[in-house]
């Protein structure tokens, strides 16, 4: 048994030590080559610059358009993770533990059904749906940001509101709490961790969302979000990867920043929710 615990240990440690120089090497590229020259990029990856300037980060920044496309990301995600913090949590909770259990099931199933079914295969018909509706961009994108995490959100919190016993709810429609005065005052606070989880996860990938804003959003400028400003450096004969990675490093502060401060929510509210659930 010793044997055999400790070469699981050693095949789980190179499979770590692999996954981080993967990653390693992925940081590496993108941020050695957004100090790079065109020419030098063209010629290796690889290679550390002659000289490291700031020169792409300010080009990037003067190109047209950028500072819109912050905007517009920014925007974005921000009122759809507004709208998914009470959203997510408050369609749980129904789901869990109002609706009779037969509806309760079948609605639970009904929903984390759709894990199963690849986005990419759902983007196409989604965004010809929502245009078909004729709700702009601007909704259209965000009506998609806000109902998309409800499917892995619902999954998440059932297994976190199991844990919470129905005789607290119960006991504050003793005291004349109604549906949304009990969740507001008594649920929710103790769904804070699974709802910080749902938050940064769904924030990351709200914030480079990239095939939905294309189909969608198209090239037009003035609602062209982050990934789809990066995408604008790809040109028909030539690819200019020097500003292409300084954009990347770019648009990825913010996200690394938050990660770093929030990342044990993550942890917490995962583990949290598949232990109790």
């Amino acid at each position: 048994m010793k044997t055999k615990k400790r070469i699981t240990n050693i095949l789980t440690y190179i499979c770590l030590i692999f996954w981080f120089l993967c990653i390693a090497l992925v940081l590496y590229v993108t941020v050695v080559n957004s100090f790079k020259t065109q020419a030098e990029s063209s010629k290796s990856f690889l290679t550390l610059p002659e000289a490291f300037n700031i020169q792409n980060y300010i080009e990037v920044f003067n190109r047209s358009g950028f500072l819109q496309a912050v905007f517009n990301t920014t925007f974005f995600t921000l009122v759809s993770i507004a709208i998914v913090t009470i959203f997510v949590p408050a369609v749980s909770y129904a789901v869990n533990q109002t609706m009779p259990l037969k509806t309760s099931k079948f609605t639970l199933y009904y929903i984390t059904a759709a894990m199963f079914v690849p986005f990419q295969i759902v983007a196409l018909p989604l965004s010809m749906f929502m245009k078909g509706l004729g709700l702009g961009n601007r909704l259209s994108i965000i009506i998609i940001f806000v109902t998309y995490p409800l499917i892995q959100g619902v999954y998440l919190c059932n297994g976190y509101l199991k844990t919470i016993p129905r005789e607290l709810a119960e006991s504050a429609y003793v005291e004349g709490a109604g549906s949304w005065k009990t969740f507001f005052k008594v649920i929710f606070p103790i769904m804070k961790p699974m709802t910080a989880t749902i938050v940064i996860t769904n924030f990351l990938w709200m914030w480079n969302e990239f095939l939905i804003s294309l189909m969608i959003l198209g090239a037009d400028k003035k609602t062209q979000t982050l990934p789809l400003f990066i995408y604008s450096f790809k040109g028909q004969y030539s690819i200019e990867y020097n500003l292409l990675f300084a954009a990347i490093v770019l648009s990825s502060i913010p996200l690394t920043v938050m990660y770093v401060f929030l990342q044990k929510y993550i942890v917490a509210g995962l583990a949290g929710g598949a232990v109790k659930g």
